[in-house]
């Protein structure tokens, strides 16, 4: 396009930071023992490398750990991942996955199976055409591959704590939650969202809502639900609304008012106030832009209005702030 204002050196694009992603998110939902944990794989072939992020809270002591390695030339259809310490085992899909640490910290030893089935985004695109698609958000309108999947999980397995010359043991058999997706993608372009990883007894739900830099008046909002009775299904209409201050200059409460594609009304209540603990994430490091996105990841007890049962759940915050 020929310029006729100026002749000077013009704005970065944010389609210049654009990056590949392909990502892997297990969630640890452990109140009996007080363990919560984030465990985060993230591959950039354009950067030749996968990072590993393992955040937990272990009885309100916040344990980390995190690695950086090439990118491996086997990487497609590999069975497993990891380094020196940090192993994941794709053991059956959809159906289980194992993960493993052992460190001068910890040692982890656990399987993630299947609570209930997976959930392809590209449904909720389907069954709402009439909506902002996930894909044109996080994507940046570049119309490539955009793969985004959850699902309600089981995790068993054993961990030991070790501090101070004692070692401490744990038997795991609790609630866990997965995230997998990959596509052209940059979090530092993001305004702002908030992704949920929700169990009540009876349900599994995961919603989300993100606004985009190149759609900042135009967010996604999306998610599904699953119970026995009816089956896994696409959300339709959703609403997030938050009320009062909570900590990490997050909302007291945040409510989620959904329908699903058959018409059920669900009410669902975080109270980010009573978390019952939170772990630090950086879901990509940070490009040339002065910005950065934080985000807060709260384990937070859950209620539904409508049946007045208790669950767990994550509510990721996250926004873009400058450096």
């Amino acid at each position: 396009m020929t310029v006729t204002n100026d002749d000077m050196p013009h704005p970065v694009p944010p389609s210049a930071y654009l990056r590949y992603k392909e990502n892997w998110f297990f969630l640890i939902f452990d109140r009996d023992n007080g363990i919560f944990g984030a465990i985060h794989i993230v591959s950039e072939p354009i950067f030749e490398r996968i990072t590993f992020a393992c955040h937990f809270s272990v009885q309100g002591q916040s344990i980390k750990y995190g690695s950086q390695i090439d990118f491996p030339e086997n990487f497609a259809f590999s069975p497993e991942l990891g380094d020196d310490h940090f192993t994941i085992r794709f053991v059956k899909a959809h159906e289980q996955i194992d993960l493993s640490l052992h460190n001068d910290d910890l040692d982890l030893d656990v399987s993630f199976t299947n609570r209930g089935p997976l959930f392809n985004f590209d449904d909720f695109d389907s069954a709402n055409p009439d909506k902002v698609p996930l894909k044109e958000v996080m994507g940046i309108a570049t119309n490539q591959q955009h793969v985004h999947q959850q699902q309600g999980m089981l995790v068993r397995g054993n961990m030991s704590l070790k501090t101070d010359g004692t070692t401490q043991h744990f038997s795991i058999d609790t609630l866990g939650y997965r995230d997998h997706s990959r596509s052209i993608r940059s979090d530092n372009l993001v305004l702002e969202h908030i992704w949920t990883g929700l169990h009540f007894p009876n349900h599994i739900f995961g919603v989300m809502t993100v606004t985009s830099s190149l759609r900042p008046h135009q967010p996604t909002h999306c998610g599904y639900v699953y119970d026995e009775e009816h089956g896994l299904r696409a959300l339709g209409d959703i609403e997030f609304e938050g009320k009062g201050e909570g900590p990490d200059d997050q909302p007291a409460d945040l409510t989620l008012h959904v329908t699903d594609i058959n018409g059920r009304c669900f009410t669902l209540i975080a109270d980010l106030s009573k978390r019952f603990a939170s772990v630090p994430l950086q879901s990509e490091k940070p490009g040339p832009t002065p910005f950065v996105y934080d985000i807060v990841e709260n384990f937070a007890p859950l209620k539904m209005y409508e049946t007045d049962e208790a669950g767990i759940g994550l509510v990721e915050i996250g926004k873009r702030v400058r450096k």
